[in-house]
């Protein structure tokens, strides 16, 4: 199969598509989609599909005491890693047929040599499919952020964060504290995860078909929404080399801010003397904070 050049009427003359009304439909199609994907992420409590992410920090080494003198720094212990994993991004695809050929005269008109053919579904899929996945991606159906307030155009999939980005509270241990609690987190930054809406376009012209008389006639924009979402929606889940997917990390188009996992980067070793007979020591986290990794959500076609 190959990809046709659909027929339109142009006021009272039957003429192909031009280019600019296939790139409106391609518009039209990607606001189709977007409007009610096939392929969706959703944030979830644990378990999610996409790769877990993790958010390292440090904590404090344990303390030490003895009865005559303070432990060195060699025997204190040192300060340790904490690493919270977070797979809270789910994918799930919906249950869509091939778009039905109904008496194989459903799709488009177009002209073979000196015949005017409907455009079967393989057709229709070589003519649209692999420009409307492409522009569904660079549309960034998805994009994460540090808000909860979702970008111009976009929805929240949910206020609860994806990934949060955690260090050690400084500030939060003192020598005249130890014991002191080991882990003492302070968040840095949430990650939350936001769904776009589309741009709502119009056709400059939809095309012709041919009706069950064996005559041309105009499809109207809204019979030719339906044929077009259910097509891109088909596709976006099943087509092979067409479907949409998405990762974290890997190959494919970054949607939205990057997650950034960040530690402190030191240590402090510090004393404190209890009465005659109580030295303690201890390490807390010190230093500035140091970029361990980098999340991105990635959408590619597969």
């Amino acid at each position: 199969m190959a990809a046709r050049t659909p027929l339109k009427l142009d006021g009272t003359n039957v003429r192909e598509m031009a280019s600019g009304d296939y790139d409106k439909v391609i518009e039209r199609m990607t606001y189709l989609y977007l409007s009610d994907p096939s392929v969706t992420l959703s944030q979830v409590g644990s378990s999610g599909t996409l790769d877990a992410m993790s958010d390292t920090r440090t904590q404090a080494g344990a303390a030490t005491t003895h009865a005559s003198s303070f432990r060195s720094e060699g025997d204190t212990p040192n300060v340790e890693t904490v690493t919270v994993s977070y797979d809270k991004i789910s994918l799930a695809t919906a249950s869509t047929s091939t778009p039905a050929d109904t008496n194989n005269i459903r799709f488009p008109a177009y002209i073979s040599g000196t015949d005017v053919k409907a455009m079967s579904v393989t057709e229709m899929y070589d003519t649209y499919a692999s420009d409307c996945i492409d522009a569904v991606i660079a549309a960034l159906p998805y994009q994460i952020s540090t808000s909860t307030s979702p970008p111009s155009g976009y929805t929240n999939v949910s206020t609860t964060a994806v990934f949060t980005d955690t260090r050690a509270d400084a500030g939060a241990y003192t020598a005249g504290g130890i014991t002191e609690t080991q882990d003492q987190p302070t968040t840095i930054t949430n990650y939350y995860l936001h769904r776009s809406n589309g741009t709502d376009v119009a056709y400059t012209a939809t095309p012709m078909t041919i009706n069950s008389s064996g005559n041309l006639e105009e499809l109207t924009s809204a019979e030719f929404d339906v044929i077009c979402k259910e097509m891109i929606r088909y596709t976006a889940e099943n087509l092979a080399s067409n479907k949409v997917r998405y990762y974290i990390d890997g190959s494919g188009t970054s949607l939205g801010t990057g997650m950034v996992n960040t530690k402190l980067n030191s240590s402090t070793y510090q004393t404190r003397e209890v009465g005659g007979d109580d030295y303690r020591t201890q390490e807390f986290p010190a230093g500035s904070a140091a970029t361990i990794s980098t999340y991105y959500l990635k959408a590619r076609k597969e």
